[in-house]
């Protein structure tokens, strides 16, 4: 089996073992690997510890904080991480680790099964809980006990759900049951957190999983159905929840501009015109509006943006002798009237218009 490890990381591994230390691929590479998929997400783990890793490569631009050094090369974001073992856990947050020199005791502490097979620089795998062999059956399994882990840290609740909505899984008897025992328990992880498996589950058409574990109700989410599209701020502004889950500026105003068009149940012409096509063809298929009438529709306006109008602004001023809000209104109504086509986009009707307007 030829994975074809790109050559800059194949050079890290193989820099890491000439100083004396272990290094290998684990998680997301080597289980999209095994899918035939490609990530840039690169994460090795090795016996090195941090201050070896800064000797061999030198300073991390970003401060190491449990032992991971990160580091950036062409298109790759690259985490390499000493094997650790984590110790302790309160209200889902890890107080505390240690590192070791075993990697049966660093794949101990990773959550399932498919994210704990390493392989070499040679793209031989070390699989120690048959993680493969669960990627090839389509199963999400835990290691160890599923309680215990879960109670340990409740995000992994959630990073259940992403995965299996990713990777189209079905999870395992013992997890699920742990997870309907243990969900109450994601009250005590950080509103961010939960936010970013979200988007991951959203993007992947998790919801029906959600309902389906009873995982809305400890996430504050009310609706019972959301209409999958390919757009994060059309799958947010489906959600109804009184937490605050979207803080980006520029996503809340997406997220809000989507959710007052659902409102109207519909989409008009000057919807087209004032929100674009891109955001009118998302709020089309959560209406279930048909695209090819919105594809007519946007082929039938008679100006794409206020630059299309022949006259400008400064004309128009000089025309109606208005200036500023009163300009700003009168600029407003000949657009509307030009794209209802009750006035054509020619300067004699425009002029005329302006003329009975006074």
């Amino acid at each position: 089996m030829i994975f074809l490890i790109p050559g800059v990381i194949k050079n890290i591994l193989t820099k890491i073992e000439q100083n004396g230390f272990e290094a290998y691929l684990v998680g997301g590479f080597v289980r999209d690997a095994l899918l035939r998929e490609k990530t840039n997400d690169i994460d090795i783990a090795t016996n090195a510890l941090p201050k070896d890793l800064i000797t061999i490569f030198g300073p991390s631009k970003r401060e190491v904080t449990y032992g991971s050094y990160n580091m950036k090369i062409e298109d790759f974001n690259i985490d390499i991480t000493t094997y650790r073992k984590e110790i302790s856990y309160e209200k889902g947050k890890l107080e505390e680790l240690c590192y070791s020199t075993n990697m049966l005791e660093d794949a101990k502490r990773r959550d399932f099964t498919i994210n704990s097979i390493y392989m070499n620089k040679n793209e031989e795998i070390i699989d120690l809980f048959d993680g493969a062999t669960d990627l090839k059956n389509k199963t999400l399994r835990m290691i160890g006990n599923p309680l215990v882990r879960l109670k340990e840290d409740p995000l992994r609740i959630l990073r259940a759900v992403r995965f299996t909505s990713i990777y189209k899984l079905k999870i395992d008897k013992k997890l699920k049951e742990a997870i309907l025992k243990n969900k109450k328990e994601l009250k005590h992880v950080p509103i961010v957190k939960i936010r970013k498996e979200l988007d991951g589950i959203l993007l992947s058409d998790g919801f029906p999983l959600l309902k389906k574990l009873g995982l809305l109700k400890e996430l504050e989410i009310t609706n019972q159905k959301l209409v999958f599209v390919e757009d994060l701020s059309g799958l947010w502004a489906q959600i109804k929840t009184s937490r605050e889950y979207v803080v980006e500026k520029e996503l809340k105003i997406r997220q809000k501009s989507i959710a007052e068009q659902l409102k109207c149940g519909t989409i008009k012409l000057l919807d087209l015109y004032h929100y674009g096509f891109y955001q009118c063809r998302v709020v089309a298929m959560i209406l279930h509006f048909p695209i090819k009438r919105l594809e007519k529709m946007q082929q039938s306006l008679p100006i794409k943006c206020r630059r299309d109008i022949v006259l400008d602004a400064t004309t128009i001023s000089g025309i109606s002798g208005k200036k500023g809000i009163e300009l700003g209104n009168l600029l407003r109504d000949i657009e509307e009237n030009i794209l209802l086509k009750k006035l054509e986009n020619n300067e004699e009707s425009i002029k005329k218009y302006i003329k009975e307007r006074r």
